[in-house]
């Protein structure tokens, strides 16, 4: 039988998700990747791109906000296990270049003593720096260290959603930290993204192979899919199916799915089949090797 791989649970949802706070900062990306603003998304904007697979909401100022807009966009767009979330936006710094976009490797939120480590690190293309989530503007700043308001429970909640590779946060340096990141100018937040935008290309260039990557690494055999109709499985036992059946595969490429159902009754059985056939084979390379 051949086998023709597949992705369970696939759909049409965006490969690439952006949480951006604030309209100014998202207007450079509404404008260059011609995002359209959906209908009837009264809580949080959603804009779309269906040709390019992007999807973009506005989520407001401040960590509530994040994890309730990335929890929206992920429900409202279907979102696959395999999209990256992008959080983008200005940040403060005590010693960063104003106007420079840095990649945040390690989120620390003080308040809920919470660290990330979220995203593959693309060191070759940008600066790398640690973010801190506060709730009010911090005079009393850290160098190299940027401030924001949203990345912490943006992280928190997109890892629900992906694996944590494909989380990502880029800020652009907007100002020192002691001004008030609720007070911010519109026209210069919406600039600073502006000339970043080649920056921000080339790294989704990267993004979208990585995308790729996990699509690829979650795919499954059409058998996989035969069997889970014909038997019922939790969410942990499809897991534990989907590990062995390749397995299974390798090292059986002549036997075919009927084999397996044919001799099992429950999907406990087919887990137990799996588990029988690999052990009796390695119990077997071991006796040649003896």
């Amino acid at each position: 039988m051949t086998v023709s791989p597949r992705v369970l649970s696939s759909n049409q949802g965006p490969n690439i998700c952006w949480v951006v706070a604030l309209k100014s900062e998202a207007k450079p990306l509404i404008s260059f990747f011609k995002l359209d603003l959906q209908s009837g998304n009264n809580i949080f904007p959603i804009y779309k791109n269906d040709k390019l697979r992007y999807a973009l909401v506005i989520s407001g100022v401040g960590q509530v906000n994040a994890a309730a807009a990335t929890a929206f966009l992920a429900s409202r767009t279907n979102a696959p296990p395999w999209a990256a979330w992008i959080n983008l936006g200005i940040a403060g710094s005590a010693d960063g270049e104003i106007g420079r976009i840095y990649q945040g490797i390690k989120v620390r939120s003080p308040d809920k003593n919470k660290i990330f480590f979220p995203g593959y690190r693309f060191a070759k293309i940008l600066e790398l720096m640690e973010i801190q989530t506060v709730d009010r503007p911090c005079p009393s700043a850290k160098n190299g260290v940027l401030h924001d308001m949203e990345v912490s429970a943006f992280v928190d909640v997109a890892t629900r959603f992906s694996c944590n590779e494909l989380i990502f946060c880029f800020k652009v340096v907007s100002d020192i930290t002691e001004t008030d990141m609720t007070v911010i100018n519109k026209e210069l937040a919406g600039s600073l993204i502006e000339v970043n935008l080649h920056i921000i290309q080339a790294l989704l260039l990267e993004i979208e192979i990585l995308t790729q990557l996990e699509k690829q690494r979650l795919q499954v055999p059409v058998e996989v899919e035969e069997i889970l109709g014909q038997f019922h499985f939790s969410v942990s036992r499809q897991n534990q199916l989907i590990r062995k059946f390749k397995k299974w595969r390798v090292v059986f490429p002549t036997k075919t799915v009927n084999d397996l159902i044919d001799e099992c009754k429950t999907a406990k059985d087919v887990l137990k089949y799996l588990d029988k056939h690999l052990t009796d084979l390695k119990f077997n390379w071991i006796a040649k090797i003896d």
